[in-house]
């Protein structure tokens, strides 16, 4: 009698879990796919250093913050400072709120209070270029803008539409409604 009663109370405990696992009601188990909409990867106070054929440092990038856009080969940049090593000693650092670089990390877009300065220790007291945008490429080191552009040197204010800066040559060139204000 005992014998029944156990195999009758072992089948109802079967048929029991067979329904509770394959209830539809029932959440489903935890999937270990990445969902769409999350980031990929972040960092934080991240420096990326590039290195020249010499193996000297040419381009650093400095970002509070660095997402992986979705799960592509794009990152933003938050709070982003690059400074670029040119041959023969002097430098220029180029700082933006935001920064986009394209798949590949040739090419850096930057925007938001975007500002470009030399850095000469034999000449102090070097130009500031402000502007709301700013490409740059990072093989050529060529920083473009078709922004509005503000340069600031001591008391003296230039304006244009426009720019190409040529890093390496050590060159600046305004495209269009150039406009100067040079106090004595």
């Amino acid at each position: 009698m005992m014998f029944r009663i156990m195999t009758v109370l072992a089948v109802i405990a079967l048929a029991v879990s067979t329904w509770i696992l394959s209830n539809p009601g029932r959440p489903p188990a935890q999937s270990s796919a990445i969902p769409a909409d999350s980031p990929g990867y972040y960092l934080k106070n991240a420096v990326l250093t590039d290195y020249d054929a010499a193996g000297d440092p040419s381009v650093r990038i400095e970002a509070e913050r660095i997402d992986q856009i979705g799960h592509t080969n794009e990152v933003a940049l938050i709070n982003v400072r690059i400074d670029y090593q040119a041959p023969g000693g002097q430098s220029w650092v180029m700082v933006g709120d935001m920064a986009h670089v394209q798949p590949g990390g040739k090419v850096v877009d930057m925007s938001g209070n975007v500002r470009l300065q030399g850095v000469d220790p034999q000449h102090p007291g070097t130009a500031i270029i402000r502007t709301d945008t700013l490409s740059y490429d990072i093989p050529d080191g060529v920083a473009s803008t078709q922004s509005d552009v503000r340069i600031e040197f001591a008391r003296h204010t230039l304006t244009a539409r426009g720019l190409v800066a040529n890093l390496p040559a050590h060159t600046v060139r305004l495209e269009s409604r150039v406009n100067g204000r040079f106090l004595p």
